[in-house]
């Protein structure tokens, strides 16, 4: 197996190591999702990375080995056959997806969320479909990042019994590997409306082709148009007030410390085949800052965090993992310039995670941090 695969010995010992220190008093239950998130992130996805990136595999093929384990149901509740785990478990099961690619975690994170928003619904008729999204059998998504935008980009109005949508729905998820999507509306008194539908192109819901994007285009990203798409009253997840859903979003964090576990071990690794004693140094001062962070982040978990407190491990997080990939991209020296090298791949994905939801506060931490130097 070649140098650059994502992983290596000493990187499994080490990540073993930090489900201890940054997530202490762990079930079974937990450290079994953990362990199996890193098995995946080193095993399957680290192999199919580049194809997936590339355009060659599909990323159901991941989707399907990541049911198989168990891990399509990490949120969903116990009771619906799912693991029920917590928010920073969920987190943690990403970060060890992401030790392998970017395209895997990006693409189930969407469906973790839309879990969230069926077990917060009142909707038993949604709830009802839990069980299958439980084992894979059913893949969700959600089109609702522009609820942040002013004046409002798609808008839902009464309708009958129910209401209707018009509009842009800019970014959506999945497109050819989730069956159903969640698109988010304002209704005339500005509250949010979150309405459960097909993710098919139809005459009330026109998709464009997917987005030619720097990475992930494996995800399959579209933007769409609402033309009087009729939402039936059970079909409604939620209305919501539009801050309940406003912030900076953690769920990019833990994608960003996979990335940086991963460059970090293929640095050391590196230096193991060259002789350089200045990327080990150089490893080894990154991964003391991984080490650092990782605990303050999932502590976050622990109580309701402010805003700020998220948008500072965010910019952290960030500063640390485009730091890493720099000095991996700069170690190859010149091997990363082809498109197929996966320090290549790993700066564009750093890349995407990078602004992946970012609210203001959030960026304007991150932008002061970037901009701070050494």
């Amino acid at each position: 197996m070649g140098l650059y695969t994502g992983y290596s010995e000493e990187g499994r010992g080490s990540m073993r190591t930090l489900v201890d220190a940054a997530l202490p008093g762990l079930t079974s239950r937990e450290e079994g999702l953990i362990e199996s998130a890193d098995a995946l992130g080193r095993g399957v996805l680290a192999r199919n990375a580049t194809a997936v990136d590339r355009g060659t595999l599909s990323v159901a093929v991941n989707l399907r080995a990541l049911a198989e384990a168990g891990l399509a149901g990490v949120t969903v509740p116990t009771e619906a056959g799912g693991a029920g785990a917590g928010p920073a478990i969920f987190h943690r099961v990403l970060e060890g997806l992401c030790y392998g690619d970017g395209t895997t975690p990006f693409v189930i994170a969407q469906h973790y969320g839309v879990v969230g928003m069926i077990v917060a619904s009142p909707n038993e008729r949604l709830k009802a479909l839990l069980p299958r999204m439980a084992t894979g059998e059913l893949f969700c998504g959600f089109g609702i990042s522009h609820l942040r935008r002013t004046p409002p980009v798609l808008s839902a109005t009464p309708y009958g019994a129910g209401y209707r949508l018009d509009g842009a729905v800019p970014w959506m998820t999945g497109y050819g590997l989730f069956s159903r999507v969640i698109i988010g509306g304002t209704l005339p008194d500005g509250q949010s409306l979150l309405a459960w539908t097909p993710f098919e192109e139809s005459e009330e819901l026109r998709i464009d082709p997917p987005m030619e994007l720097v990475a992930m285009n494996g995800a399959r990203t579209v933007s769409g148009r609402c033309e009087g798409l009729v939402v039936r009253p059970e079909d409604v997840v939620s209305i919501d007030q539009p801050q309940a859903r406003a912030g900076a979003n953690r769920t990019a964090v833990p994608c960003l410390y996979g990335i940086a576990r991963a460059c970090v071990d293929d640095l050391d690794a590196l230096a193991e085949r060259r002789a350089a004693p200045a990327y080990r140094e150089a490893a080894a001062r990154l991964r003391d800052r991984l080490d650092a962070q990782r605990p303050r982040f999932y502590a976050l978990f622990a109580h309701k965090a402010d805003e700020t407190a998220v948008a500072e491990a965010r910019a952290a997080a960030t500063t640390l993992a485009l730091d890493a990939v720099g000095a991996l991209t700069v170690a190859t020296a010149g091997g990363a310039n082809a498109i197929a090298h996966p320090a290549q791949r790993r700066l564009r994905e750093a890349s995407v995670f990078a602004t992946w939801g970012l609210a203001t506060e959030a960026a304007n931490v991150a932008v002061a941090a970037l901009s701070a130097g050494a």
